[in-house]
């Protein structure tokens, strides 16, 4: 009888608990508020359960530093981590100790087109006067001194160039991804072709622009051709 005595007592505290008490009379207001407390009970409850789980089950972080590590140990801690940072000791470095840079040319500034042997062999002093503007062989050798000294036009800026680049230095406070590091390379050479090409046809322009604008003549005198005209009575007539 006790037992069932403590067991009607508890339901009736529970149906009847009311955390909204008031001194109101009106019984659905007080129903209301009973089941307002419930709700609020259990959603507690469940708040409660969800966050002792979630403390349960959580596991606890660390720091691990390792110091200097090598590449290897590296590639492998990012392949089994998410969340790893690694500081570099220098945040710059040349890109010459890292990048080997070639240039390829033109095969025919490799020939013996350019060299001094050929264009000494066309050149005839007594027969490349003489001989008709238009004629190639007035101006073979003055064309290809031109086309030896627009490879060494090339050769120079792309040294300087390369010369540039190397000076250029990668800045990042962290090491790189793979991927990352090579896309940045990829944009910084990407860069460099493009500073070169435009540097050697600055150059081109200019020496251009200076023979023009000085009317220089060359001393085989292509220049400029002069032109007459001989009637049948023998007088001479500009072109």
């Amino acid at each position: 009888m006790e037992h069932e005595s403590m067991t009607c007592c508890l339901r009736k505290f529970f149906v009847e608990l009311n955390i909204f008490e008031t001194d109101t009379t009106d019984e659905r207001q007080k129903h209301l508020q009973r089941w307002l407390t419930r709700l609020y009970i259990s959603v507690l409850s469940l708040a409660m359960i969800i966050l002792a789980a979630y403390t349960i089950t959580n596991v606890s972080a660390r720091q691990i530093e390792i110091p200097n590590p090598s590449l290897s140990t590296y590639l492998e801690l990012c392949n089994n981590h998410e969340n790893m940072k690694c500081p570099c000791t220098q945040i710059s470095a040349n890109y010459q100790g890292f990048v080997q840079l070639s240039s390829i040319f033109h095969q025919v500034c490799a020939s013996d087109l350019i060299s001094p042997e050929w264009i000494k062999f066309l050149f005839d002093n007594n027969k490349t006067i003489v001989r008709y503007a238009a004629d190639f062989r007035a101006t073979a050798s003055i064309q290809f001194q031109a086309l030896q000294e627009l490879c060494q036009l090339s050769f120079t800026v792309v040294q300087d160039s390369i010369e540039g680049f190397y000076t250029n230095e990668l800045i990042s406070g962290e090491l790189l991804s793979e991927n990352l590091f090579k896309a940045q390379l990829k944009a910084d050479i990407a860069r460099f072709q493009m500073s070169t090409i435009s540097d050697f046809r600055r150059a081109l322009t200019f020496m251009r622009s200076f023979t023009f604008s000085n009317a220089l003549i060359p001393a085989i005198e292509t220049a400029y051709t002069f032109l007459v005209y001989v009637d049948d009575s023998g007088a001479v007539y500009p072109w």
